[in-house]
């Protein structure tokens, strides 16, 4: 069996993964022993099953002196500026450059890199970055996105040092704890369980794709795995589009519930869904788990 160790992830990503270690599901990959390092302990519980096994690290990842032995490492780490984002990857080069048998590591990247799309185009990974489209990007977008692109090029470094990476561009996932986030889907499965009225409040065409939680964590343990001195980069994401005035009517529709949304007055277009065809091709994986199953899953709730 093997150990897995993530680094920054307090929010769904982490979550996920917890869940989906609880229910038995990362015993297909093999592993049972989880390392967490992030400033905020989401899980009170102490973790340890005959199957699983969970240690929390509760600190500021640049405080950090000493990595524990591990085969696989998830790194979620980011910051709200380029020049902390490099001070914490500097630190953890410096760590991991002490192992002697060198761990398997994955960079969670976002899809938010391909920048504002304002046509019905899926991104893809071949697609070359353009920071043009970056900076029409707006507010924290546009941070997230530059700060994203930045550390996607240190894991390229570390792959020409020798070193076994590769780097998923997460899309939009729906699941558990989706309700924890700000996001539009979790704003209105919210108000389908608490209020009388399910809201939309955006006055363009805005299009998502959704994956599912546990499609999400397993695609990230495949690719994880395949991880190379060559850096490969792979969407992780649904390519079903939908648009949310669409997702809003379906939400209210299936909580018994009234949908209110903004007039659409104009054709500006918002698209957010990756290409998955190369994931597909070279790792076989799927979308198992429908959009429609996902959010039945929360009438469980009521």
């Amino acid at each position: 069996m093997n150990k897995l160790l993530i680094i920054g992830s307090s929010g769904f990503i982490g979550k996920s993964i917890i869940d989906y270690a609880i229910r038995k599901k990362l015993i297909k990959h093999k592993i049972n022993k989880i390392y967490i390092i992030a400033r905020r302990r989401f899980y009170k519980k102490k973790i340890k099953y005959k199957y699983l096994e969970v240690n929390f690290q509760s600190e500021d990842f640049k405080n950090i002196k000493k990595l524990p032995k591990t085969d696989f490492i998830i790194y979620c780490l980011r910051n709200n500026s380029i020049s902390k984002s490099h001070l914490y990857f500097k630190n953890f080069k410096k760590l991991i450059s002490k192992f002697k048998k060198k761990p398997k590591i994955l960079f969670t990247s976002s899809g938010s890199i391909y920048g504002a799309v304002n046509k019905k185009i899926k991104q893809s990974e071949n697609f070359i970055i353009d920071f043009k489209k970056i900076n029409k990007l707006k507010g924290y977008k546009k941070n997230y996105a530059l700060e994203k692109a930045f550390i996607e090029n240190k894991f390229r470094e570390l792959g020409r040092s020798n070193f076994n990476v590769s780097i998923a561009r997460c899309f939009n996932f729906v699941g558990k704890y989706i309700l924890d986030s700000n996001q539009a889907i979790g704003d209105m499965i919210s108000d389908a369980l608490n209020k009388p009225t399910v809201k939309l409040n955006t006055s363009i065409n805005v299009y998502r794709g959704y994956m599912n939680s546990d499609d999400l964590i397993n695609w990230l343990i495949v690719i994880l795995k395949k991880s190379n001195r060559n850096c490969p980069v792979f969407n992780v994401g649904s390519d079903e589009a939908i648009n949310l005035k669409l997702l809003g009517k379906k939400i209210a529709r299936l909580f018994k519930k009234k949908f209110i949304s903004k007039n659409i007055k104009n054709r500006k277009i918002d698209y957010y869904v990756p290409s998955i065809k190369k994931v597909k091709k070279l790792l076989k994986l799927k979308i198992s788990i429908s959009l429609n199953d996902s959010l039945n899953l929360f009438t469980k709730l009521k």
